[in-house]
């Protein structure tokens, strides 16, 4: 079985299918180069070095950019919810921080903590 070949097919439908983007194309290079090793003639013993993290990065890398079952079901759960926990903040803030760059008590002072004491413990 070509891992590769079979990995750049999902990931062509993927992109057809909207459910990866532009954004991913780090992941995407990244799980290429991880179905090369898979494909290697003599993985798991590469060049004298026992790979056992490969296959597990592997799976987790197709899952995280939607090319399994559950990666999928995590996309569209995501979708229902109407976005991940950042959404749903600014959708309770009504989006103002987010748009006006900082919160509403405005940028912190130059060697403070967010509370307003001295960043040195002073």
């Amino acid at each position: 079985m070509d891992i590769w070949q079979t990995t750049n097919d999902a990931i062509s439908e993927a992109v057809r299918a909207g459910i990866i983007t532009p954004m991913d194309e780090g992941a995407v290079a990244v799980l290429r180069m991880l179905a090369e090793t898979l494909d290697h003639p003599d993985f798991p013993n590469i060049d004298g070095k026992f790979d056992n993290v490969s296959q597990s990065l592997y799976l987790k890398f197709c899952e995280s950019l939607g090319l399994t079952p559950a990666g999928r079901d995590r996309l569209q759960e995501k979708k229902d919810r109407g976005g991940g926990k950042l959404a749903q903040l600014r959708s309770i803030q009504g989006g103002t921080a987010a748009k006006a760059g900082g919160t509403k008590a405005g940028p912190a002072k130059a060697g403070t903590t967010r509370r307003g004491k001295a960043a040195n413990g002073a």
